[in-house]
């Protein structure tokens, strides 16, 4: 199946040249589009295309906006599915590269040359905060694991993962407001 579009005011010089090759086509096969200039063709048979591919080569004036070739395809759910998926997968990637260069532009066009300085300054401070959330992190573990060994020493059953963690940040913020005297900790007994 071949579909042309084919420029409306040559409309009445492709049909008569269809005629005088003696290929017919139906009423349904034209459709005119007159908001855009053209009508399209669309032929079936291998007769009707082998007729329409040489008048359109014989006769250059016939302005032929375009051709398009197109096969009939009956497309499975999940083929469809895939398709679809793949285009929303396409979009929301264009919106966040679209949203993130947005962002970006706002940032620099807002940083001034001496904040950059600032900000750039800022990178021991941060690999020191990073070295401290580690420590944070190993101290709830290991809170963690006496938590749990205290509590099957004595029989009693361990909570979920939520309450344990919970439980194993409150000890070790105690524990480290013990160690340098600060917070609610500091007057908490040992």
């Amino acid at each position: 199946m071949a579909t042309f579009k084919i420029a409306l005011e040559d409309k009445a010089a492709f049909l008569n040249r269809m005629e005088k090759a003696g290929v017919a086509l139906d009423t349904d096969q034209a459709v005119d589009n007159k908001l855009e200039g053209y009508f399209e063709v669309i032929v079936d048979d291998p007769k009707q295309l082998e007729a329409v591919q040489t008048i359109l080569k014989q006769s250059p004036k016939i302005n032929t906006i375009n051709e398009m070739e197109t096969q009939k395809k009956k497309l499975t759910k999940s083929e469809l599915k895939e398709m679809v998926r793949q285009e929303l997968v396409a979009v929301l990637a264009e919106k966040k590269k679209a949203k993130g260069e947005d962002k970006k532009e706002k940032m620099d066009e807002a940083l001034s040359p001496e904040m950059m300085s600032a900000i750039e300054g800022l990178g021991g401070f941060a690999a020191l905060a990073g070295t401290a959330f580690g420590i944070v992190k190993l101290g709830v573990a290991q809170a963690k694991k006496e938590i749990v060994a205290k509590l099957k020493a004595k029989g009693e059953e361990v909570p979920d993962d939520k309450t344990l963690e919970k439980l194993a940040t409150t000890a070790f913020k105690g524990a480290m407001d013990r160690a340098t005297g600060a917070g609610m900790g500091a007057n908490t007994p040992r």
